[in-house]
């Protein structure tokens, strides 16, 4: 009798298409080696039933030096019981990941999941304030490591062996200056960031942002929108409005704090930028003065802007 195909079942949390690129470079390299894939958007986790799964996989965008918080959230809250299953987990940043690789797969490894290992690929900035920041990534040779990744993954589970050392989390990488300081940002800036602004003469209420919103904080009221507190200050709402009808609060003197502390200088010390990396230039004035605007496509998320 013919054995049937394990079965991979995989959230990704991807706003501008980079952790979506990587996750279908794995997709691609699972299903070569004979698995079924199910993936699924993280705005569409109410629909995600990984029960039956082999394999669990996990993708995360970085935000201040850490998974998305509304992943490992998300992962904490719904109760999952992994217990039996492996699990692999994949990031992309557009700065210094620190040690989110390590924190996502401690995130996942809390449901009962064994993790196999994972990857940390570059990731084009879209942040508002670090805009223009590693331009074109994650690149070709970026998304055939990750292929390769996932071909590892399907020979680990098919053999019943570990990943090579390269595809395994070591918690001591990403060093300590980061991962400290980018939760430290984090909470200021939810404490400090007033809510988001609608401006309802502009406003024609396509739904973007509500449709956009990892944590679900902007709802339609009354023909309004309206913003809670659940708020995390992510900026998509802001960057996706095609009328400008939003507006939000940045940190003093246009985000000068992040473009110090994430600045090529003190990436190259602290960070994990390579010798010879093309970091890119900041386009954060031209972001702000609402000159360049990032394409919008609900269903092919893109870090592809164009100037207004």
């Amino acid at each position: 009798m013919q054995r049937s195909a394990m079965k991979a079942s995989i959230l990704i949390f991807s706003q501008t298409g980079n952790t979506l690129k990587a996750g279908n470079s794995i997709v691609k390299g699972l299903v070569s080696a004979g698995f079924e894939v199910d993936q699924l958007s993280f705005l569409r986790r109410s629909r995600w039933k990984p029960d039956k799964a082999d394999l669990i996989g996990i993708g995360s965008p970085v935000f201040e030096n850490r998974p998305a918080e509304v992943v490992t959230d998300y992962l904490q809250e719904s109760g999952f019981d992994f217990a039996g299953k492996k699990a692999f987990v994949f990031i992309t940043s557009g700065g210094s990941p620190a040690k989110s690789l390590w924190h996502l797969s401690q995130a996942i490894a809390r449901t009962g999941a064994t993790v196999m290992g994972g990857i940390q690929l570059r990731g084009a900035s879209s942040f508002p304030t670090l805009f223009g920041l590693f331009p074109d990534r994650p690149d070709e040779k970026e998304l055939e490591y990750a292929e390769d990744f996932g071909r590892a993954v399907a020979a680990g589970m098919t053999a019943g062996e570990q990943l090579p050392e390269y595809y395994r989390i070591d918690p001591d990488r990403g060093g300590i200056f980061y991962d400290k300081v980018g939760p430290c940002l984090n909470y200021i800036k939810k404490k400090t960031t007033p809510l988001p602004e609608s401006d309802h003469g502009k406003c024609d209420l396509c739904g973007n942002c509500v449709y956009e919103c990892p944590t679900g904080s902007i709802t339609v009221e009354n023909s309004l929108i309206k913003f809670h507190g659940t708020c995390i200050v992510c900026y998509r709402c802001w960057s996706i409005c095609p009328r400008n009808a939003i507006s939000i609060k940045f940190s003093p003197g246009n985000g000068f704090i992040e473009r110090l502390l994430y600045g090529e200088r003190m990436e190259r010390i602290f960070g994990d930028i390579k010798p010879g990396e093309y970091v890119g230039k900041n386009l954060y004035k031209d972001v702000l003065a609402r000159r360049i605007r990032l394409k919008y496509d609900r269903k092919n998320p893109t870090s592809v802007y164009e100037y207004k």
